[in-house]
């Protein structure tokens, strides 16, 4: 396929199958904390979970917020002051329209609690620097009006937000909440009212498209007798019934839009597109890999699906075409040796695949958003039925039935270790990226020979989900690399780095760093994203370089107790001097802590073995207060994006 281009000025875009330049994002940023003093688990490094910092939130103001819950609660004491009663009332609604024209600040506003050492303060404001909001309009002005195209991974809903109530399941999120507490004493008229911000957890249905306010469903749990021992257990906020659309009270699941950041990418995308009048920013919606004993074929991931649904059309009504493609699962499709009457990991994808198609299908719930449904793996290109080994003859016939449900199919693919020594040596990736002999090229002649012929007479668009190169540290595919103690190759970069380990000070020495860094580090991650684009512009094939941001969260300095376990942790990609947190194009100097700001900023320092330099001008400051910076300052990040769209002379 040839890379089409067209004249800007005469169409106002790119063609809509010419690649743009592509990022996978998630949106996890900042550093680990630089002290041991976790209050959730001391002595050990706080994890900058910063995605769970969601935006638009402004309880003091719920008309300029995305999501306004309230709580009350009464209590009602006797004249010895014993509680007598408890009642609740709440609410929870999901506001799209509160911040369209808004600008970065309003969709940063966020609340969190910070700890004085293990005590939690009271709920306080802040201004979030890193809010998806701002994550993606660094991308937009660093690309300088050229489009991207963003490939995701989750909806913002996770496998663990689930609870059973009156043996109801129940989406269980949290949201910040306004909550007052009335207490009622014999003899006055007007309770004593106390006021506070907290987190309070709301439960929805998890297969209602639609809902409807149950104000009657909260229900308070109290333990004990009234006027003796009573107390609270727990309030279940379950404020919605199931809805037909047609009911004049009917309204999206408002739990569709909740959880963590990954919820916001799809709204604040479509606001940036809406405010900058073209579509700059492109969102391929991810959905995480949902399991429940052991299968995707469950409501929690038919809950996750929804929400994508729910997001895409709540985004693209405000800005028509910001989300364009549903992503299920990824990596999670393979060759499988189980019994044929199990369902496998492959059949397990279809099934939801036809599931999310049957909720955009005439008079369905999302009738008319018309996304391309498909699913993003690793070894598509090993399918062949007709293939003498059992696991990939049926993984052949799977992948097909597969394609059936598709519009597309996503690859990851990355070099191999043969191709990362051969760029050591001299600074290129030939072996990887040379159009006809090159590993890379290789793969994909595979990956479309295989697809082509398994589809038959649909049309599958083929892309490449993730590919990328890390800047620092331990890669899967260091040549030797081995994981789970197995025996390691001598006379392998592996093998050197392994023996200049020192487990009694847990730590590799600069040797075993410097033997890392032969292999991984800016220099040659600028170059293979400058012949990653190259080749895509060359075979017209669309890629989503890994990934946009850094995610430090994947490789943990802490440490198992286990001299052994310890020993492969600092040895693995995602230890402490582990490579899967530095695929990033960006960084953001925040540190995850968990006080408030310091006095002096120069004493936070990121606790990573491996934080990247940062350039003149940024520095390391709290978890809300960072400044984002470009990894790799050789890359012209805009004239890479750019240099997708040509004007005809």
């Amino acid at each position: 396929m040839a890379l089409l281009t067209l004249s800007l000025a005469a169409t106002g875009g790119v063609p809509a199958d010419a690649p743009t330049l592509g990022l996978a994002y998630q949106p996890y940023v900042g550093h680990w904390s630089a002290r041991p003093d976790n209050p959730y688990a001391p002595g050990d490094f706080h994890v900058p979970a910063f995605n769970s910092y969601v935006g638009g939130i402004d309880v003091e103001h719920p008309a300029r917020s995305l999501w306004a819950a309230t709580q009350t609660l009464r209590l009602t004491f006797d004249e010895a002051g014993r509680l007598q009663d408890v009642s609740a009332t709440g609410s929870v609604d999901f506001q799209p329209e509160a911040l369209r024209g808004q600008d970065a600040v309003a969709w940063s506003r966020a609340q969190t609690r910070f700890f004085e050492d293990r005590t939690l303060q009271t709920v306080s404001g802040v201004d979030h620097a890193a809010s998806v909001y701002r994550q993606l309009d660094v991308l937009r002005q660093a690309a300088g009006g050229a489009p991207l195209t963003l490939a995701t991974y989750g909806t913002g809903f996770q496998a663990g937000y689930w609870r059973q109530v009156d043996g109801r399941d129940s989406v269980a999120l949290p949201f910040w909440t306004d909550r007052r507490l009335l207490e009622l004493r014999p003899g006055e008229t007007t309770p004593y009212q106390r006021r506070e911000t907290t987190d309070v957890v709301f439960l929805f249905p998890p297969t209602a498209v639609h809902v409807r306010p149950a104000p009657e469903r909260i229900r308070v749990e109290t333990a004990g007798t009234p006027g003796q021992d009573l107390r609270v257990v727990a309030i279940h906020q379950a404020l919605f019934e199931p809805a037909n659309p047609t009911d004049p009270e009917a309204r999206l699941n408002p739990g569709f839009f909740a959880g963590d950041a990954n919820a916001q990418i799809a709204l604040a995308a479509a606001e940036i597109n809406a405010q900058a009048g073209r579509r700059l920013l492109t969102i391929k919606l991810g959905v995480d890999n949902i399991q429940v004993a052991g299968t995707l074929v469950n409501d929690r991931m038919r809950f996750a699906i929804l929400s994508a649904l729910a997001q895409a059309q709540v985004a693209n009504a405000r800005f028509p075409g910001t989300v364009t493609h549903l992503i299920l699962t990824n990596e999670y499709a393979q060759p499988w040796s189980g019994p044929d009457e199990q369902p496998s990991p492959t059949e397990q994808i279809t099934a939801m695949l036809k599931y999310a198609r049957a909720q955009m299908a005439p008079n369905a719930a999302f009738a008319g958003l018309d996304l391309r449904l498909g699913a993003r793996g690793h070894r598509f290109r090993l399918a062949d039925p007709n293939a003498n080994d059992p696991a990939l003859a049926r993984f052949g016939r799977e992948v097909a039935a597969l394609l059936a449900e598709s519009d597309f199919v996503m690859e990851n693919l990355y070099p191999s270790p043969e191709a990362v020594e051969a760029a050591s040596q001299n600074g290129q990736w030939s072996v990887y990226f040379d159009p006809e002999l090159g590993e890379l090229s290789h793969k994909w002649r595979q990956l479309k020979r295989t697809i082509r012929t398994l589809a038959g007479e649909r049309s599958i668009e083929i892309m490449i989900g993730e590919i990328g190169h890390p800047t620092d540290g331990i890669a899967f595919n260091l040549p030797g690399y081995v994981e789970d103690g197995a025996p390691i190759r001598p006379d392998t970069a592996f093998a050197a780095i392994a023996d200049r380990l020192d487990t009694a000070g847990a730590q590799l020495d600069d040797g075993g760093l410097a033997i890392a860094r032969r292999y991984f580090n800016p220099a040659l991650a600028s170059a293979f994203v400058r012949e990653a684009v190259a080749w895509s512009q060359t075979t017209g094939l669309q890629i989503h370089l890994f990934e946009a941001f850094d995610e430090p969260w994947k490789s943990s300095p802490n440490l198992p107790r286990d001299e052994r376990a310890a020993r492969r942790a600092l040895l693995g990609r995602s230890g402490p001097y582990g490579a899967e947190s530095n695929y990033g194009l960006f960084g953001y100097s925040g540190v995850s802590e968990l006080r408030p700001l310091p006095l002096r900023p120069a004493e936070i320092a990121p606790g990573s073995q491996l934080a990247p330099q940062l350039p003149d001008g940024t520095h390391w400051n709290g978890a809300f207060e960072g400044q984002f910076f470009l990894k790799l300052p050789d890359l012209d990040f805009a004239a890479l994006a750019h240099s997708f769209t040509t004007t005809a002379p």
